[in-house]
């Protein structure tokens, strides 16, 4: 039986298809610095080496507490591609709603952005019996706690796992297997997880890209929260599919500023950005 063309499957093919285009770009002081797809899968794939070294298995749930940045859309990926399910949480959540979504997830591995957001996590551990690890972003604070890992401790973990054991996971995707979990806002009472499968991301971010035609050689810019399916389509999936480059905003205060730097061919926007603008 052919293996089923999925989303992460799609990410690893780029990496052979354009190994030397940039994947994704950050700010620096000195400008937007590029990471290529052969890179950019390579870091997925050891992210995930790193999640199995963590026991994550098949089915299980992650959590990812952060604005959108490349190890957001690393954890993502390598997740998904060994077969659990990310769910991502709005970095404007207080703890307490934080606290409902990774406990109703049963995740036993967070991605936190920084210290604020640990804050959150360590106010409410006593009420997250599932949860093992917090992975921190890169340049986060160091925290002296015993249930955290830093950015680059974490993807060490991976070192140690042989790589036939992410080859596996990733072929073994089918199309109705549970791909992530989105977490409505809440605002008609307790948040309620989607289930996403890897078939529905697969189709969507196809006729998505055949509605905007959008090519390998564009440029997007992600700045919308990403625990919602609509960026994650432009900035995860649609990528994926199609090998065009995402630059990620520094902030949303600084979204004008990086669109005059970027002149993205792809920009999404909701209609209070539009407001905004005009």
């Amino acid at each position: 039986m052919a293996t089923f063309d999925s989303i992460p499957r799609r990410l690893q093919r780029q990496a052979d298809l354009r190994p030397d285009a940039p994947a994704y770009a950050v700010r620096s002081a000195s400008g937007w610095q590029p990471t290529s797809w052969r890179d950019f899968a390579a870091q997925v794939r050891r992210a995930g080496r790193a999640l199995i070294a963590l026991g994550v298995e098949p089915g299980a749930t992650v959590g990812i507490v952060g604005f959108n940045r490349p190890e957001w859309t690393i954890f993502h990926a390598a997740a998904m591609s060994i077969g659990a399910a990310p769910a991502g949480v709005y970095t404007t959540n207080a703890a307490g709603e934080v606290q409902y979504i990774l406990d109703h997830a049963e995740a036993p591995v967070v991605l936190l952005e920084d210290e604020s957001q640990w804050r959150k996590v360590a106010q409410e551990r006593a009420r997250l019996p599932h949860l093992r690890r917090a992975v921190m972003m890169r340049g986060a604070t160091p925290i002296d706690d015993p249930l955290t890992l830093d950015w680059e401790a974490f993807l060490a973990l991976g070192d140690d796992v042989d790589d036939t054991h992410f080859t596996r996971r990733l072929e073994a995707l089918t199309a109705d297997q549970l791909a992530t979990l989105i977490y409505t806002s809440g605002t008609t009472g307790p948040p309620k997880g989607v289930m996403l499968t890897h078939g529905n991301l697969a189709w969507t971010a196809e006729t998505a890209l055949r509605i905007t035609d959008v090519r390998p050689t564009d440029v997007t810019l992600s700045y919308l929260p990403l625990s919602h399916i609509a960026e994650q389509m432009f900035t995860i999936h649609g990528a994926a599919t199609v090998g065009y480059a995402v630059y990620f905003a520094e902030s949303i205060d600084k979204v004008p500023e990086n669109l005059k730097e970027v002149q993205p061919h792809l920009f999404f926007g909701v209609p209070r950005i539009w407001e905004k603008f005009h």
